[in-house]
């Protein structure tokens, strides 16, 4: 495999570049500007002399005197380190404090800042001398007849400058390492969420995500790896959900489909059967497609409940009329176990929310009183509190119970507390898995606990009730 330049060496290298690039900018920048701020200060330095010099100039040749014997007058006057030339209209060499001005045989017309000087009355350039074998900074003013030009040594008259800039430059580069090491520090603060997504990308691969633990750090990125790694477990439980889902339906399914397959085939294989032995099969078998219907059913309205649960249809409920169906729908069962039923619920009692699962609901509590509460036993359902839009309700029965052990688990799908029973009775081992998820939808909690006495109690809330309209 190839190798990778970690990420947070990456970062440091695009942000170090990128700092450096910068800095290089700034310092093209900074140094151009005091290049000109340096020659127009040297500029100013030396115009006045040249001033002076006309002036005094003027005066002198009006009165007859030479420009050597003029300028042999003020010299004293005049900076050493300045060089001063004196040239003619056409840029003959005139005078030159600074070299044997006599020998010079040629013109300085193609001098860059007398060029300037022509065109705009002065000019200025930075060169190097052939005559004085130095870099100098040239001044040169025209005036009606002659040109003044003036010049300064440009390494040694900036030298003050240049100290200037070397601490300017020991600045920058105290501020770029500690921009660097910001950098490096930044860096790994950012590197730490991807290091802590390959880490939990890497125990994914070597599955060990379960014995691992992984922490991501407390930030946006950090956020963002959290609901990544929270994303995929809900996945990977979402898979291990549905492959025990497929499973226990496999599991459930073979029990009525085995009974239906084995009473036909003794009727088919036993042309000769007696008529009441053949209607016993019939109805055994008739039993077996009844519960294979509600296996099918339950696991349908699960399965609608977690994959789309706005496919079911929001109405107003009136809770007690939905309970009363209840009781007059399952009366046959009720009356032949000898149980009673004590519904205390308000009359003016609304929900909004689902007909069906709210009847789902109240139907899957009492079917399972009727299965595992035993007979002549009593279900008590009731309103205990309305708080707002919260309606909490309380449905209990003084049957058997379920061992302490086993009640956190009687809303999982399948799970029976005594194995075989629900079969032999006709239950899907669903029904409580569907009273857990028909509150959930409803924006409630529920909890079972035993009772004292004996029995089993279910303590829930429903959301969105529906208040009652007050008179005009």
């Amino acid at each position: 495999m190839k190798n990778k330049l970690a990420y947070r060496y990456r970062v440091v290298a695009y942000f170090t570049l990128l700092l450096l690039s910068v800095t290089l900018a700034f310092a093209l920048i900074y140094t151009h500007r005091e290049r000109v701020f340096k020659i127009e200060l040297l500029k100013n330095e030396m115009v006045p002399y040249q001033r002076f010099i006309h002036s005094h100039l003027s005066k002198s040749l009006a009165s007859g005197k030479g420009i050597s014997e003029s300028m042999r007058e003020i010299e004293s006057a005049i900076p050493q380190k300045i060089r001063v030339t004196i040239l003619s209209e056409d840029s003959w060499v005139l005078y030159d404090n600074f070299s044997e001005y006599e020998n010079i045989t040629k013109s300085h017309l193609d001098r860059p800042e007398l060029i300037d000087a022509t065109s705009h009355g002065s000019g200025s350039a930075v060169r190097y001398s052939n005559t004085l074998k130095a870099q100098y900074l040239y001044h040169a003013t025209k005036y009606p007849d002659i040109y003044i030009r003036t010049a300064l040594e440009y390494n040694e008259s900036v030298l003050p400058f240049v100290i200037r800039e070397n601490r300017y430059m020991a600045i920058i580069i105290i501020v770029l390492l500690i921009s660097v090491a910001a950098i490096i520090f930044m860096a790994r603060r950012i590197n730490k969420p991807v290091a802590a997504l390959k880490e939990f990308m890497e125990a994914i691969q070597n599955g060990e995500l379960e014995s691992k633990e992984i922490i991501f750090p407390n930030d946006d990125l950090g956020d963002v790896g959290e609901k990544i790694m929270k994303a995929f477990t809900q996945m990977e439980e979402n898979k291990k959900y549905k492959q025990e889902l497929t499973h226990n339906v496999a599991h459930e399914l073979k029990t009525p489909v085995t009974g239906i397959r084995g009473y036909l085939e003794t009727m088919i294989n036993q042309e000769n059967m007696d008529p009441d032995q053949r209607r016993f099969f019939l109805e055994r078998a008739y039993a077996q497609t009844l519960r294979l219907a509600s296996i099918i059913n339950d696991i349908s309205i699960l399965n609608k409940m977690e994959g789309s649960p706005r496919a079911f249809h929001t109405e107003i409920v009136n809770i007690k009329r939905c309970v009363e169906e209840i009781k007059s729908d399952l009366s046959f069962k009720l009356d032949e176990r000898g149980i009673k039923m004590e519904i205390t619920i308000p009359e003016e009692l609304q929900i909004k929310g689902s007909y069906m699962l709210i009847y789902s609901l109240f139907k899957n509590l009492t079917d399972n009183s009727l299965e595992h509460a035993g007979e002549n036993v009593s279900i008590i359902i009731e309103c205990s509190q309305i708080a707002g839009k919260d309606a909490f309700f309380r449905y209990s029965d003084n049957g058997k119970g379920v061992p302490d052990h086993q009640i956190e688990k009687i809303f999982e799908r399948f799970y029976r507390v005594e194995k075989g029973r629900s079969r032999r009775s006709g239950g899907s081992g669903l029904g409580l898995s569907i009273v857990k998820n028909a509150v959930k939808m409803h924006n409630g909690e529920i909890k079972a606990e035993n009772l004292p006495g004996g029995g089993l109690l279910f303590s829930f809330s429903l959301s969105n009730v529906v208040l009652p309209q007050s008179g005009a």
